[in-house]
């Protein structure tokens, strides 16, 4: 049966397409604000320092928002998490307007940061939930490929907000360009009240125990299933290291390095996006004939490898070719890790274990602070040019030694 004939996954996929939107809008304006309101030649610092922060935020309130996915009704779960994140893009957009037209001090910088960081709460809920919503719209036969798709309307979201957030920032405002990215949680709002599953607790006995043993029987999935444990490795450590730079950096790297304004930015999110569109095409239109294992190692080492080739570019046409490489490459990792996981665990611990696959964008959040810091010691240049060369020599060593993952089909 076609997956796309289910009425609620068809939801799903249309508050994909919204969200997919919002993040990018919203990442871009937060970074080009960092890097053009930072003191010169402190920018990649104070990037990593924001970076650092909502990756702390992140990690934290991600181990409990697993719990909370099975513990409580998916479909309300995605609800409130969107509510908050309007009320939240509203409250930044207007700190965002009050300090506009002024020389920003490092205090106000520093409070808008922290204001920036308070998306984290948002993303950690709202992530491992809708992934979880997926498998119950389709059940556990259909849910890995319709994982493909998801990601894959996640990609085409962000086709259109690359541009459309340069073009906001360069013409009405951080403030503007902020609050339109509204739109994206207020539509998905309206979709929770269509959608049918996700109406009662996926785990029906959660409530009964204590949060800390919801938490911890997450865990115990880890120690009982092995491929879990070396998938997640595999996610955290590639996407950790390769975002660090391609993401929470970015904005530094074309600024100083390529001479971008925030418009041709956005032509080159664009390129990542088209890049995530074409890998997750790939993946649903094979289906069941894809070894993912194989073909998650793959995408490690190519991610590395295009990581590295794209430090090196500074003509237009090798620039954007291997930011596309490295969009497919990421959007690869993420629907393949997420639909391993799908098919191997139990649906009323699949919020909770979802979780620890999105725990790998709060890391890269961590760890970009520590490549913010070498940045400015040693250079952008050495930092991504070395993180290139580990996520791939990583890859690498993964493919020759782990016959778990190698032999996963």
């Amino acid at each position: 049966m076609n997956i796309l004939h289910f009425r609620d996954f068809q939801l799903l996929l249309l508050s994909q397409l919204f969200i997919g939107f919002t993040q990018p809008v919203l990442f871009m304006t937060q970074s080009w604000y960092i890097s053009e309101m930072a003191p010169e030649n402190l920018s990649a610092l104070f990037l990593g320092i924001k970076a650092a922060l909502s990756g702390t935020v992140f990690i934290g309130y991600m181990v409990l928002a697993g719990a909370f996915v099975d513990r409580f009704p998916r479909r309300t779960v995605m609800r409130v998490s969107q509510i908050l994140a309007f009320l939240s893009i509203v409250v930044v957009s207007i700190f965002l307007h009050l300090v506009s037209g002024s020389d920003p001090s490092i205090f106000s910088l520093v409070i808008i940061i922290g204001l920036f960081c308070s998306f984290g709460i948002v993303l950690a809920q709202d992530q491992p939930n809708r992934v979880a919503l997926v498998r119950d719209s389709l059940g556990p036969a259909m849910g890995s490929r319709g994982l493909s798709l998801f990601f894959l309307v996640l990609a085409i979201g962000g086709m259109g907000a690359g541009p459309t957030g340069g073009w906001l920032i360069e013409n009405l405002g951080y403030s503007t360009a902020y609050l339109f990215a509204g739109v994206g949680p207020l539509l998905a709002v309206s979709l929770t009240f269509y959608i049918k599953v996700g109406s009662a607790p996926a785990d029906r006995g959660a409530a009964g125990e204590r949060l800390f043993n919801n938490v911890a029987n997450g865990y115990q999935v880890l120690r009982e299933l092995p491929i879990v444990r070396f998938v997640l490795f595999l996610n955290w450590t590639s996407i950790a290291i390769g975002l660090g730079v391609m993401g929470q950096l970015i904005a530094s790297w074309v600024d100083e390095k390529l001479g971008f304004g925030a418009f041709d930015w956005g032509i080159m999110i664009l390129t990542w996006t088209v890049g995530g569109v074409l890998s997750t095409l790939v993946i649903a239109g094979l289906g069941a004939r894809i070894r993912r294992g194989p073909t998650l190692l793959m995408a490690v080492c190519l991610f590395g490898a295009a990581v590295f080739l794209y430090s090196l570019s500074r003509s237009n046409v090798f620039v954007f070719s291997f930011n596309l490489i490295c969009g497919a490459c990421f959007f690869a990792i993420n629907a393949l890790s997420t639909g391993i996981i799908q098919s191997v665990v139990e649906n009323k611990v699949l919020g909770r274990v979802n979780s620890f696959v999105f725990m790998s964008q709060g890391m890269m959040q961590i760890a970009a602070l520590l490549l913010g810091t070498l940045a400015t010691v040693i250079g952008l240049q050495f930092v991504y040019s070395g993180a290139g060369l580990v996520i791939l020599l990583f890859g690498i060593i993964m493919t020759l030694r782990n016959q778990t993952v190698r032999d996963f089909s």
